[in-house]
């Protein structure tokens, strides 16, 4: 099996400033569990998860005021199609 088997062809891509309403609102939409998060200010892409938005919504913090950049993951395993 190939990389490019379990691929999606949907990418949505999404600024660290989002909340994580926006994000997980977004990522409903286009059917994802991940967002790649890109930022001048960032060296690489980062990812916001679905497990991401979860963890914070278990912790009882707020959606609608978290960002993205305070929850995303900057750890990436990459691998060629």
């Amino acid at each position: 099996m190939e990389v490019r088997e379990g691929m999606s062809k949907v990418v949505l891509t999404l600024g660290p400033g989002h909340t994580l309403r926006d994000a997980a609102q977004r990522m409903t939409e286009k059917g994802v569990g991940a967002a790649v998060v890109m930022d001048e200010e960032y060296p690489g892409p980062r990812i916001i998860s679905e497990r991401d938005i979860l963890n914070s919504l278990g912790r009882g913090e707020d959606p609608d005021s978290e960002c993205v950049a305070d929850h995303m993951s900057d750890t990436l395993i990459t691998a060629a199609p």
